[in-house]
């Protein structure tokens, strides 16, 4: 396995790995979620700042590090606004966030310029990109590559994988999180997983063919 798909987290793209325990989901007060419902700005406020980090980051991982992430996270607080009056409890608000914010990546990943071959310039030719203090130029430029390789897959099934290898979240949580059957996550991350890492075995930036 090259050392740089360690290096990015994504070791487990290899091979399927036993499921692991949910992580504990913050509660939110029940007069806060009362008050969202009523579309009480200061509930609203408090819940969003509450939550704001978590899906920014969220967001980021499924479509990556694209310059309307912001856009993405006002729309999932627009849609959690308009449908925080029918918010019955029945999974915690974090988990529901999570839902809204993955159906807005979905819907974003799904416009015709993420469903492309991209074309990706030579490893050994690219110029080292200006970075931020204390940040591993290399790193950042696998990343990008990643990232380019997943806008190649479809949105449903980039989406599970990015859940299960990158979020970290076990096969129940996604087909919770997107609504679908444990079957269907199953295939959807076993298809972009064979889709990706025949991508990536052809990259040299991943340690590929050249």
């Amino acid at each position: 396995m090259p050392a740089s798909l360690h290096a990015l987290g994504l070791v487990a793209l290899a091979a399927p790995r036993d499921e692991r325990p949910a992580t504990p989901a913050a509660t939110v007060a029940p007069d806060v979620v009362e008050g969202c419902r009523r579309g009480d700005r200061a509930s609203l406020e408090a819940v969003f700042r509450a939550h704001a980090a978590g899906l920014s980051r969220l967001l980021v991982r499924l479509v990556g590090p694209v310059a309307d992430v912001e856009d993405l996270l006002q729309d999932t607080f627009a849609n959690a606004i308009a449908s925080f009056p029918t918010f019955r409890g029945e999974a915690s608000v974090k988990t529901w966030l999570y839902r809204v914010a993955i159906h807005v990546a979905h819907q974003h990943l799904r416009r015709p310029r993420h469903r492309r071959e991209v074309d990706l310039p030579d490893a050994d030719a690219i110029a080292a990109p200006e970075v931020r203090s204390g940040e591993d130029p290399a790193q950042r430029e696998l990343g990008e590559r990643l990232y380019a390789h997943l806008d190649a897959l479809d949105a449903a099934k980039r989406i599970a994988l990015v859940l299960y290898v990158i979020e970290g979240h076990t096969i129940d949580e996604i087909a919770a999180l997107t609504r679908a059957s444990k079957a269907a996550t199953r295939s959807r991350i076993f298809w972009a997983r064979r889709a990706l890492l025949r991508r990536l075995r052809r990259d040299p930036a991943f340690g590929g063919a050249r």
